[in-house]
C-alpha cells in the first residue's frame, strides 16, 4: 500500500471516528481550505480541534452514519507534492429507517515533509451545508 493509500485510509477512519488526534495528524501546521465561496487559512492548533468537536456534534445531531471514499485519482506533482481528486459519500439517518446519502467532491493537495503525506490545501467543490439543506436534512 502506498503512503497516499495509507493517508486516505486514515483520513476515512478519522472522518468516521472524529478522533481529534488522528484528524490533526493529517494536516500540515498551516493549511488552506477552499469552497465555492473562496479560500480560508487555518492553523493545526487547539482551534482546529475545537472545530472538529463542533463538526462531530453537528453531524451526530443530524444523524451521521458514515463517510466513505468512493475512489481517488492521484497526480504526483513532484517529489514532495501530490494532488488527489476524491469523491466522498456521506450517509445520514436523521429519521430512523430513512437514510440520506450525499456525494461531495474534494480535491486535496498533499505535502510530504518526509514522514508521509499531509493535507496542505483542499477544495470542497460543493457547498456541503447547501446540499444538505436542499435535501431537507438541515433547516
Amino acid at each position: 500500500m502506498s503512503t497516499i493509500d495509507e493517508f486516505f485510509a486514515r483520513y476515512e477512519e478519522a472522518a468516521n471516528s472524529f478522533d481529534p488526534d488522528l484528524l490533526s495528524s493529517l494536516y500540515t501546521a498551516e493549511f488552506m481550505a477552499g469552497d465555492p465561496d473562496g479560500v480560508s487559512c487555518g492553523r493545526n492548533d487547539q482551534s482546529l480541534r475545537e472545530a472538529f468537536a463542533r463538526r462531530e456534534a453537528f453531524f451526530r445531531q443530524i444523524g451521521f452514519r458514515r463517510a466513505t471514499i468512493l475512489g481517488r485519482e492521484t497526480t504526483p506533482l513532484d517529489g514532495k507534492y501530490a494532488m488527489a481528486k476524491v469523491p466522498w459519500q456521506m450517509t445520514f439517518e436523521k429519521q430512523p429507517g430513512h437514510p440520506l446519502g450525499f456525494r461531495f467532491f474534494i480535491t486535496y493537495f498533499l505535502f510530504d515533509p518526509g514522514i508521509g503525506p499531509k493535507a496542505a490545501f483542499w477544495i470542497s467543490h460543493e457547498h456541503e451545508r447547501r446540499v444538505m439543506r436542499e435535501a431537507g436534512l438541515i433547516d
